[in-house]
């Protein structure tokens, strides 16, 4: 079994503890609009989705055009606000990366100035570099490939050695299909367990809870890349 030669991170409820806030004020907006949903079943359904799909999904399913009626700048204050005071990095993923020795990438449904303001928040972009890719910056948003495959074309890395961390059914399901493994996290503060028994049911390669397990599993696994090289 061969080792990973990069890591490419999803950021909302992985690297960053933010689902409940980000999906917590979009419903709000969401239910002004006359959408309602439980914030579970929302996370559960949209979670790794850009806003965009998110939105087409939402009048195709119930005929409310939440864009017509959308503050977006209203709402981007509010959500950024919310960062700014409340957002944590998950526990542990400092520590993770600064002992990390393969490249790593950030490849996320979120805008790319939401990206950068929450990494910046929490103390992560400098880990990343350039290496912080949008939805934006492709055609198709999960769970289609394409920000995996733009992903591994700038790390200048072959899908089938990049290992994924993902924490949504969407982003699993776009992982896979570009030939990645993909590991799970499961201990952001929005899995219930609905949700995770949603994100194991898109069948990862391996789940974990905590950033300390995924060191052990990710070190383990380098190791045994080594020696298959040696042998």
């Amino acid at each position: 079994m061969n080792g990973f030669s990069a890591i490419i991170w999803d950021c909302d409820g992985v690297l960053i503890d933010s689902e409940v806030i980000a999906c917590g004020v979009m419903l709000d907006h969401f239910a002004a609009l006359g959408y309602n949903m439980t914030l579970e079943n929302f996370i559960i359904r949209f979670m790794g989705k850009n806003f965009r799909r998110i939105c087409a999904e939402i009048a195709e399913e119930s005929g409310i055009d939440i864009r017509a009626g959308f503050d977006e700048a209203a709402y981007k204050a509010e959500q950024y606000e919310a960062f700014e005071k409340r957002l944590q990095a998950t526990p542990g993923v400092h520590e993770f990366l600064q002992g990390c020795k393969v490249p790593v990438a950030v490849a996320s449904g979120s805008e790319l100035a939401r990206l950068h303001l929450t990494l910046d928040v929490t103390a992560l972009r400098g880990f990343f570099g350039s290496h912080i890719y949008s939805a934006d910056m492709v055609r198709n948003g999960k769970p289609a490939p394409d920000i995996f495959l733009h992903a591994v074309k700038h790390l200048r890395c072959a899908p089938e050695t990049c290992l994924v961390i993902e924490d949504g059914i969407h982003g699993i399901h776009g992982a896979k299909a570009a030939g990645m493994e993909v590991w799970a996290y499961l201990g952001g503060s929005h899995m219930t367990p609905k949700a995770r028994e949603a994100v194991l049911a898109a069948k990862p390669n391996r789940s974990f809870s905590t950033m300390r397990e995924l060191a052990a599993a990710f070190h383990a696994r380098q190791e045994q890349g080594l020696t298959a090289k040696a042998v």
